[in-house]
C-alpha cells in the first residue's frame, strides 16, 4: 500500500471523529444547562433518551452509508472521493446536530463560550484516540463510525479531561475577583440566600440601599462561583460601598465554598423550603446547607431571618451572633394595616424602636412584603432612616418572571411566576391570580427537581389549582399526570384540562380562544433539559 493510500483510508477513517464532534451539540447544550456537572448531564440524558442517543446513531449510520458508498467509487479518483466522503460526514454532523437542537423547540440556546469551545476540542480529542485506538484493534471498513453509537459516553471522558484544565482557568478568575474584593477598602458585603425570595431580596435590597449609598448586586439571578466573580471584575467599581451577593445552592456546600470567596458580614437567609430535593435528597440537608451562611458569618456579623414559625425562627433562636428577625409583631420589622391589590401593595412598616411609615410598593402578593421586610431591616442596621427606606420601597420595581402581573393592550391580563417556582411560591402565585376578576387560567409545566417527592408536590399543585382555576393547561403529559389527578381528586371539571407537548402549543391554543377578561398565571418555565419532546 502506497503512503498516499494509507493516508486516504486514515482520512476517511478520522472523518466520523470530527462528525461526532458537531453531532453532540445538544449534548453539550444539556451539558451546559447542568452547570457543567456530570450529575446533572447524567440525569437530563437519562430523562432525554431518545433526544440523547439519537444523533449519534443516526450520525454513525450516515458515516456507515458514506464510507461504503466510497468505496464503492473508490476508483474514480480515491483523493477527490474521500475528500468528498469527509466533507459529506462532517456535513452530517452538522446538520444532525443543529436538527436535534432546532427539534427541541430551545428557549435558552447554547451559548458558544469559551468553556463550551474547550469542551468540543476535548470531545474532538477524545472521539480521535478512541478511532485511532480502534483501527489498530478491529480496522474493519466504516469501522470508526460505531465510537458515535455512545456518543453521550464520551461527552462525559471529555469532561474530565478538561476539568483539570478548567478549575485552573476558574480558579484564576476567582483569584482575581478576591484580589479586586480585598482592594476595596471598607466595602460592606451581604450574602443572601434561601430556597426562595434570593434573587427579589437581592434586587429590594439594592434599590433601598441606594436612597443612601453607592450599591453594586450581582447581575440577574448569579448566583454561583463564576456567576458573583464574573459581577465583581466586571462591575465593582471603586465608589461601590456595599456588595451584594445572592447564593445559590444544589448540593451540600455549595453555600459555605461562596462564603469562603466572598466572606460576607450580613447574612440574610429568605427562606427554607422544598426545592432542589433532586440533589440534596432531605429538607434537612437544604436547611443545613442554607445555614452554612450564618455560620460563616463573623463574630462581629449580622444575620437577618424571616419569622415563619418553622424552620427560618428555629435557626434564629440557634443563632448567637448579632441577629435580626422580622415578619411577626414586636420583631425587628413587621408590617401593619397590609392591602394586597393586583398592581402592588401598600402597608405601614413598622421598626422595633417605635417608627412606622406608611409604604407603597408596585410589588404584589404578601411574599413581597416579607421580601421587602428583610431588606427595610438590614438597611435600618446600614444607617438608613425610615424616610430613605419608605423612598426605596416606593421605588422598588418588580423582578422579572417572579409573580409579575402584566396587563397587555387586548385587556388580558399575564401572571409570570416562571422562574424556578416551589410548592410556597406557587402558593403566592394562586393567589394573586384569585385577586384579579375574570376567567383564570393557569399555564405549568408543574415543578422540577423535587426528587422522590416529586409526584407528591405536584398532586398538591393539582388540589390548589382546582380551587382557583377555570381553564389549566399542561405542559408535559408525563410529569403532569399527578396535577391531572390532584385536579380530577378536588372536583375539578376535566374537560377544562389540556395537556400540549410544549409551552408554545399551549400559547398557540391560548391564543385561539383568548377572551378579554383572561387572567393567565405562567407558573414555572420549564428548563429545556426537562422537555418531554
Amino acid at each position: 500500500m502506497t503512503e498516499a493510500s494509507s493516508f486516504l483510508l486514515w482520512l476517511l477513517w478520522l472523518a466520523p471523529a470530527i462528525a461526532g464532534v458537531f453531532a453532540a451539540r445538544g449534548l453539550i447544550h444539556y451539558f451546559q444547562l447542568g452547570s457543567y456537572q456530570v450529575g446533572g448531564y447524567w440525569n437530563t440524558i437519562s430523562r432525554q433518551a431518545r433526544m440523547a442517543w439519537l444523533p449519534g446513531l443516526l450520525t454513525a449510520a450516515a458515516c456507515l452509508a458514506i464510507t461504503y458508498a466510497a468505496d464503492a467509487y473508490m476508483y474514480w479518483s480515491p483523493a477527490t472521493v474521500v475528500f468528498l466522503a469527509c466533507v459529506l460526514m462532517i456535513v452530517s454532523g452538522i446538520l444532525i446536530g443543529f436538527a436535534f437542537c432546532a427539534r427541541r423547540n430551545l428557549r435558552k440556546p447554547l451559548h458558544i463560550t469559551g468553556r463550551v469551545i474547550r469542551l468540543s476540542v476535548a470531545m474532538g480529542v477524545v472521539l480521535l484516540l478512541l478511532a485511532i485506538g480502534l483501527r489498530f484493534i478491529l480496522p474493519l471498513m466504516g469501522g470508526s463510525a460505531l465510537i458515535l453509537t455512545l456518543l453521550p459516553l464520551w461527552l462525559v471522558l471529555a469532561a474530565w479531561l478538561v476539568l483539570p484544565l478548567e478549575k485552573t482557568f476558574n480558579g484564576m478568575f476567582m483569584r482575581d475577583a478576591i484580589r479586586i474584593l480585598n482592594a476595596q477598602t471598607g466595602l460592606v458585603r451581604i450574602g443572601i440566600t434561601g430556597s426562595y425570595g434570593k434573587t427579589s431580596v437581592k434586587f429590594i435590597l439594592r434599590t433601598i440601599l441606594h436612597e443612601k449609598y453607592p450599591v453594586l448586586a450581582t447581575r440577574l439571578s448569579f448566583n454561583t462561583p463564576m456567576g458573583i466573580t464574573r459581577s465583581i471584575r466586571e462591575d465593582l467599581r471603586p465608589e461601590h460601598r456595599i456588595f451584594i451577593a445572592e447564593m445559590g445552592a444544589r448540593h451540600p456546600k455549595d453555600i459555605k465554598e461562596l462564603c469562603d470567596f466572598v466572606k460576607p458580614q450580613i447574612g440574610i437567609l429568605t427562606a427554607v423550603g422544598e426545592v432542589h430535593l433532586e440533589t440534596f435528597g432531605t429538607i434537612e440537608r437544604v436547611k443545613e446547607t442554607k445555614y452554612d451562611l450564618i455560620r460563616s458569618l463573623p463574630n462581629d456579623g449580622l444575620a437577618v431571618f424571616y419569622d415563619d414559625g418553622g424552620i427560618c425562627r428555629e435557626l434564629y433562636e440557634r443563632t448567637d451572633k448579632q441577629k435580626l428577625l422580622v415578619g411577626s409583631i414586636g420583631s425587628d420589622a413587621w408590617a401593619e394595616d397590609v392591602e394586597l391589590t393586583g398592581d402592588g401593595s401598600s402597608f405601614t412598616l413598622c421598626l422595633r424602636h417605635g417608627e412606622r411609615a406608611a409604604c407603597q410598593t408596585a410589588l404584589p402578593g404578601e411574599h413581597n412584603i416579607r421580601n421587602i421586610l428583610l431588606a427595610a431591616a438590614t438597611a435600618h442596621e446600614l444607617g438608613l432612616n425610615i424616610g430613605q427606606i419608605q423612598r426605596g420601597i416606593a421605588a422598588i420595581q418588580p423582578v422579572e418572571s417572579r409573580i409579575k402581573p402584566e396587563k397587555l393592550a387586548d385587556g388580558r391580563v399575564v401572571i409570570n411566576n416562571g422562574f424556578n417556582t416551589n410548592p410556597d411560591s406557587s402558593k403566592e402565585s394562586l393567589a394573586i391570580l384569585k385577586s384579579f376578576p375574570g376567567r383564570h387560567i393557569v399555564v405549568t409545566p408543574g415543578y422540577v427537581e423535587m426528587g422522590k417527592q416529586q409526584d407528591a408536590f405536584q398532586y398538591a399543585l393539582g388540589q390548589r389549582m382546582a380551587q382557583v382555576a377555570d381553564l389549566v393547561l399542561l405542559i408535559g403529559p408525563k410529569r403532569t399526570k399527578p396535577i391531572m389527578d390532584g385536579m380530577q381528586q378536588s372536583g375539578f371539571a376535566m374537560d377544562h384540562v389540556h395537556v400540549f407537548g410544549t409551552l408554545q402549543e399551549a400559547n398557540e391554543y391560548l391564543a385561539s380562544i383568548k377572551q378579554a377578561d383572561d387572567v393567565i398565571l405562567y407558573e414555572n418555565d420549564l428548563p429545556d433539559q426537562y422537555t418531554e419532546t
